[in-house]
């Protein structure tokens, strides 16, 4: 039991004796004076916070931070700003203005993992030496020097890319991490990327940065959510949508054909140019059992209904004004299609000119 209360009591005494405010003390080089401004990142992009006077080659900013997360310091009018990680402490900074990305900064335990992290990235003093050996190689033409060197940066790309993700795996137990994560989110699968934001919600708790990976994460999954329901094989998910007739038309009433199912809209000139070949199709195979449902992303009714006739779009024609099937569907570009076969499976995708006609060839005669 007394061991029990002296740990509750070391605990307690350890978290009382934490910061609760910070200090930046900046030492600038080059710049004896100007303006110093203090900015975090909201929604990605440099948010002031606090400005401060250089006086002497010497600055200060003083407050409270909420939690520890990455802060930017712009000098006078230097587009490269000073990338740290800032918590409740007492922070020296060090920053010469003619190498700003060289910033000495101490004092900040979470901003010592960044620095380890950048410092040990493979391969960054070899990518500078690469970059001078291929300008050398483009102004004497020497292509053989050229592939070798892009050859090279490929596999260093690799490497570091490797090392990006193992940190992240490995960093799920502070906001660098977390920081990191959000930046790479497009390299996991979502399933790996879930587990992640679960290990650094039990760590992080309520952190800005757990908040922002299971925002992030959303888009993620309704992405992952629609490439299944779209795989080859899968039954298209229904919908109804109001034709350009003002009836509601439901994409399983048309069971019993098959049935190409049709993202356009009247703005879209690559839909506008492949319509030709939708309409020869539609006219040839129409009577054996085919049959099309467009789906238009147009918001201008108007511009929609003249397509249509223009086109001589003769078929069904549905509207989805908002994007909700679109999304469903997963569709990130259009013209976007899926041929479903007549139980409304999926048995084809973006089929294009002569690859249409030739498929329904091969069902329908």
């Amino acid at each position: 039991m007394k061991n029990l209360f002296w740990m509750a009591f070391v605990a307690i005494m350890f978290v009382a004796c934490q910061p609760s405010t910070y200090t930046i003390n900046g030492t600038v080089k080059g710049s004896t004076n100007g303006k110093a401004v203090l900015n975090k990142l909201a929604d990605g992009k440099p948010t002031p916070l606090d400005t401060a006077e250089i006086k002497e080659g010497k600055f200060t900013f003083k407050g409270t931070f909420d939690e520890p997360q990455l802060f930017l310091i712009f000098i006078d009018d230097n587009r490269n700003p000073v990338v740290f990680f800032g918590e409740n402490a007492k922070m020296n900074i060090v920053v010469d203005v003619e190498k700003i990305q060289d910033a000495e900064v101490t004092g900040s335990a979470t901003n010592d993992i960044y620095s380890s992290f950048v410092k040990n990235v493979p391969g960054s003093a070899r990518l500078e030496q690469i970059n001078v050996e291929y300008q050398k190689a483009v102004s004497t033409g020497d292509q053989a020097s050229m592939e070798g060197l892009r050859e090279e940066v490929s596999q260093l790309m690799e490497e570091q890319k490797a090392y990006f993700l193992d940190f992240i795996k490995n960093n799920t137990d502070n906001v660098v991490g977390a920081h990191m994560a959000l930046q790479a989110m497009s390299e996991f699968e979502i399933e790996e990327f879930k587990e992640l934001v679960a290990k650094f919600e039990v760590n992080l708790g309520t952190s800005k940065y757990v908040v922002d990976l299971k925002k992030a994460m959303e888009p993620m999954q309704k992405a992952a959510d629609a490439d299944k329901a779209t795989k080859i094989g899968a039954a298209a998910p229904d919908f109804t949508l109001e034709s350009v007739n003002g009836t509601d038309v439901a994409l399983s009433s048309l069971k019993g054909k098959y049935v190409l199912v049709d993202f356009w809209a009247s703005w879209c000139a690559p839909c506008r140019q492949e319509n030709p070949n939708v309409v020869k199709a539609y006219n040839k195979y129409a009577d054996k059992g085919f049959d099309i449902l467009s789906v238009s992303l147009d918001r201008d009714s108007a511009a929609w209904k003249k397509a249509i006739e223009a086109d001589g779009l003769t078929w069904t024609q549905v509207i989805d004004g908002d994007g909700a099937i679109a999304n469903t569907y997963g569709v990130t570009g259009i013209p976007f299609t899926l041929l479903l076969d007549k139980e409304g499976n999926i048995i084809a995708k973006n089929l294009r000119g002569e690859q249409l006609e030739e498929r329904l060839a091969e069902l329908l005669n």
